[in-house]
């Protein structure tokens, strides 16, 4: 049905007069976002740091009091060899009375080196531990048990000692732009290079090293640290080295792959945390 004239011209008024005022209202400002720090822009995919390798055969660096719950007293083939590796069969001298059963696997654990920290003979950091390989129970008695090596890094030996096994992810990180020597310090948790896994000097790219800090620190694997030294003829000049990227922690030392090198790195260089 059509509406009469007036009817027609009051909606149109009225469709006008209300678009007019809305046009006229104040907008209110959009909500002000707070934002962090912004996080050092990415230049990579995430990419693995180094190889399982770096993660189970490098050992670790921790107390001189570590208690181990067995060790290798023999093995199947003693009479023909010194060294032991992946396949052949080792003897424990602990067993189900020691909490030891069949399908358990155990690092190979051997004790090594006494470390200090850096600049000091008596502020002992810890005891490199190797691990070159691992073992899995076969079987077991009360107070012995027989294993076979699943991994060997090098030669296992008779008196090496077992620790409980748990699987050690690579860490997959997004790598950023390293520091470079202009680039001011960054005020986090620093330390020094105490050992480098194999004795390896100079430092090269990809050997792993010891650091004098860990989980107390807040360390986590995926770290990463810039490498520097400080010049004793101006200590004004920080020299920028390199990175170094975090595979594994313990309680006071971790683990690190040295993953980008601009000079040549020794023990004693320092660490800072990006």
């Amino acid at each position: 049905m059509r509406q009469p004239l007036h009817v027609l011209l009051l909606g149109t008024a009225l469709i006008v007069g209300t678009g007019v005022r809305a046009a006229e209202m104040p907008q209110s400002p959009p909500a002000k976002v707070e934002r962090g720090p912004a996080a050092p822009p990415s230049i990579s995919p995430p990419l693995p740091i180094g190889i399982e390798a770096d993660v189970y055969c490098t050992g670790w660096l921790d107390d001189e009091a570590a208690v181990f719950p067995a060790t290798v007293f023999s093995a199947e083939l003693i009479d023909s060899k010194k060294g032991f590796v992946e396949g052949d069969v080792l003897y424990i001298d602990a067993g189900t009375n020691q909490g030891l059963a069949a399908g358990q696997e155990f690092w190979i654990v051997r004790p090594e080196r006494r470390v200090y920290r850096w600049g000091s003979v008596t502020d002992l950091v810890g005891r490199i531990y190797q691990t070159p390989g691992r073992a899995r129970i076969i079987c077991a008695q009360e107070d012995a048990a027989i294993a076979e090596i699943v991994l060997s890094c090098s030669d296992i030996n008779i008196g090496d000692s077992l620790f409980p096994f748990e699987p050690v992810p690579v860490p997959l990180v997004r790598r950023t732009a390293p520091a470079t020597s202009c680039d001011p310090e960054t005020g986090k948790v620093s330390g020094h290079i105490v050992d480098v896994h194999d004795a390896i000097t100079p430092i090269h790219q990809n050997t792993v090293v010891f650091l004098d800090r860990g989980e107390e620190d807040g360390l986590v694997p995926g770290d990463f640290f810039t490498v520097f030294r400080i010049p004793a003829r101006d200590k004004a000049v920080r020299i920028v080295l390199g990175e170094a990227a975090i595979l594994t922690t313990r309680k006071k030392t971790s683990v690190a792959i040295i993953t980008s090198m601009r000079d040549t790195m020794y023990v004693g260089d320092q660490v800072e945390l990006k």
